[in-house]
């Protein structure tokens, strides 16, 4: 009776422990996921003024105040190289690719290692966070291209630690993406572009919401409980 007993305990551990890879466009669900998480637009962040951009180039310079390193709380991003130095930037869309943006008209997009716009191979945006997080998730360009999600425990470059992955997925431009895990053990997130078309983000969602159980994780809570009451009544 105790290995029936353990086995459902194991099987629920297993359930509460797993993590998921979010894909969307359904408004209900973005809503859930950023329940009770920090969701920043890029509208607003403090001292940094977005580059307004009519269209996606590489090689363009990048005004230094678009710059993002550590100026929305909890959060510290780069796009490689030199942690505070190499950073992706604040652009805000006009023209005929102002309607790009999830909400309002600013995201988030790479730079190159020489401070130009890198809206072409090889872009990607790295994030730390000193304070771990379950979630992290964020709008794709719909008009660029898909991406490589990476969750891992930290991010060596800034903390100095070893990095392990904990989970990963590909992911289509125009859905709203991310990665969602049942503790706060993300300490670091990438995001890797897999076309020349790279990416932009937006209305980044991030931190760790009371959990509420699936239905059927309470299912199953349900059933390891009658079994280990099951198997107590037997003993």
């Amino acid at each position: 009776m105790k290995r029936i007993a353990a086995c459902a305990f194991l099987a629920l551990s297993w359930s509460l422990s797993s993590a998921t890879v979010v894909q969307t466009t359904n408004g209900a669900d973005v809503a859930a996921f950023q329940a009770g998480l920090t969701v920043n637009n890029f509208e607003s962040v403090p001292t940094r003024t977005p580059q307004a951009i009519t269209s996606y180039t590489t090689g363009d310079p990048v005004d230094a105040n678009a710059f993002v390193f550590d100026q929305i709380a909890g959060a510290q991003f780069s796009v490689g190289g030199a942690v505070g130095t190499n950073e992706p930037a604040l652009f805000k869309l006009g023209g005929g690719i102002a309607g790009d943006a999830a909400s309002a008209s600013t995201v988030l997009g790479p730079v190159d290692f020489d401070f130009t716009t890198k809206f072409g191979p090889g872009a990607q945006i790295e994030i730390f966070f000193p304070v771990k997080v379950a979630s992290v998730g964020f709008w794709l360009n719909p008009s660029l291209g898909n991406v490589l999600l990476i969750a891992a425990d930290t991010n060596f470059a800034f903390s100095g630690l070893t990095e392990t992955m904990l989970e990963s997925g590909n992911v289509a431009a125009g859905n709203f993406v991310g990665i969602s895990r049942a503790t706060a053990d993300i300490g670091g997130f990438k995001i890797i572009a897999l076309s020349d078309k790279a990416f932009t983000v937006d209305d980044f969602s991030f931190g760790s919401p009371t959990a509420v159980p699936e239905p059927a994780t309470v299912a199953l809570l349900a059933a390891g409980l009658m079994m280990l009451g099951w198997a107590s009544r037997r003993r």
